[in-house]
């Protein structure tokens, strides 16, 4: 049996897109000749944001150890540490170095680990990892889940800044025996970012679900929708999008503030995109052609509703059409999307590039069996749902074909041709069959 430390700052009850991943891999390691010890912070750290007390229970019968530790309290130096101009890291892994350094040492007094899993963002803990690498002498797997100085949500204070970055990622991606990506193009990023680390070192493991895989018909014809029964569309998650951090990526320098004037950023990337702006655009327009046809159409988002939102809605006077549900639990989340005709999915763009981010929520989608409309950029997202053979894409740049092809889809004109063999390789066993294999090569 292979022992193996799995490190997460985020790890169910927290509900977020980073918890998942490593709780599904604990689950299944075993299966595969690995045990699993996790270490994580108690929930508390995370100052009860997002904890979905529905995952307490099942937390509580998981096979695999999982250890709580404390973490420092917060000071009153944090909110300079936390600074965006004062800072190269975030201040996760030096807030929970201390406590998790004394779990694990406890945890070799009486077990022989023979690996470190460690997941990032937060980014500091890739940081951490290195450094617990060579602290304890153990291999370090690190799975990289976005990608670090390519993350461009918003602009670097400086190159300066930015340089130190890309520096702090060589440093840990040199000290992982194995690197994971979560798509093959943050993977092609991480590659040219950073040419002499051997090729071999870079693996690609997707997210995955972890429900019986879904058998699909051959071809799935969406039903036209009635007064009766008209066509729901549901969006479930948050958007990483602010129009502040929109403008500081896109503005000019001098139409910033002087401490701004530095401001770099290594590609532009404009995440307008990623919110449903230019779906909300669709939708106007096939209101303005067919008003009546676009009444046959409920569009329900369940999730945080940022400040922005109900103003975008209404600047495209589509108040009669979208409800916006709020927060959900994990489990609410799932019915919710059960309930739905079709899911909606957006992307960023990349300028002049390809978008590097698989929503989580895609394989949740997947288990569905719903079709996936696709309001997507070229990039991972896209490639990916386009293999599955469950999207309708609608191209946020071609509005009034985007309008056509909607009102097609309302009038039950369109069908997909779901890719079963392609679905299967998405499994959380298949997923973590890959994992097994990286553990026993390190």
């Amino acid at each position: 049996m292979i022992n193996i430390l799995i490190i997460a700052y985020e790890f169910p009850p927290l509900n977020s897109g980073g918890s998942h991943r490593p709780y599904k891999f604990a689950k299944n390691l075993s299966q595969f000749g690995i045990e699993p010890i996790v270490i994580t912070p108690k929930t508390t750290a995370h100052q009860d944001k997002n904890i979905d007390k529905s995952l307490m229970s099942e937390l509580e019968n998981c096979e695999f150890k999982i250890i709580h530790t404390e973490i420092a309290p917060p000071q009153k130096s944090d909110k300079i540490s936390e600074t965006y101009y004062f800072n190269i890291l975030d201040i996760a892994a030096k807030k929970w170095e201390k406590h998790l350094v004394a779990a694990i040492e406890e945890v070799l007094k009486t077990t022989k680990i023979d690996a470190l899993y460690v997941t990032a963002p937060p980014f500091s803990m890739a940081a951490l990892g290195a450094k617990l690498s060579e602290k304890f002498k153990l291999p370090l797997i690190l799975d990289m889940r976005d990608a670090w100085s390519n993350w461009c949500v918003t602009p670097f204070v400086s190159y300066l800044h930015y340089q130190l970055t890309r520096l702090q990622e060589r440093k840990a991606l040199s000290a992982a025996a194995a690197i994971i990506a979560t798509s093959d193009q943050t993977l092609l990023d991480f590659q040219q970012l950073h040419p002499n680390i051997a090729k071999e070192r870079f693996h690609l493991i997707t997210n995955a679900f972890d429900a019986t895989v879904p058998t699909f018909p051959s071809s799935l014809k969406i039903a036209a929708a009635s007064r009766e029964k008209p066509l729901k569309i549901g969006y479930v998650g948050s958007f990483y999008y602010t129009p502040y951090q929109r403008s500081l990526m896109f503005n000019p320098w001098w139409k910033k503030k002087p401490y701004q004037f530095l401001q770099y950023t290594p590609r532009k990337e404009d995440w307008l995109y990623r919110s449903p702006f230019f779906f909300f655009g669709i939708l106007a327009a096939l209101k303005a052609k067919n008003a009546e046809l676009a009444q046959l159409l409920k569009i329900e988002f369940a999730g945080a509703v940022p400040d922005w939102l109900p103003d975008m809605i209404k600047s495209f006077g589509l108040e009669d059409l979208i409800d916006l549900k709020g927060r959900m639990s994990h489990k609410d989340a799932l019915e919710f999307q059960a309930q739905c005709d079709l899911l909606l999915i957006t992307s960023s763009k990349v300028i002049n590039g390809q978008d590097y981010s698989i929503a989580g929520k895609t394989f949740e989608y997947i288990c569905m069996k719903k079709p996936i409309l696709a309001v997507l950029c070229e990039g991972a997202q896209k490639r990916l749902l386009e293999q599955t053979g469950l999207s309708l894409n609608l191209d946020p740049d071609d509005i009034e074909t985007s309008a056509a092809l909607l009102e097609n889809l309302i009038q039950g004109n369109l069908s997909i041709a779901p890719n079963q063999a392609f679905i299967s390789t998405l499994h959380i066993e298949k997923t973590t069959s890959h994992l097994a294999d990286i553990i026993r090569n390190v």
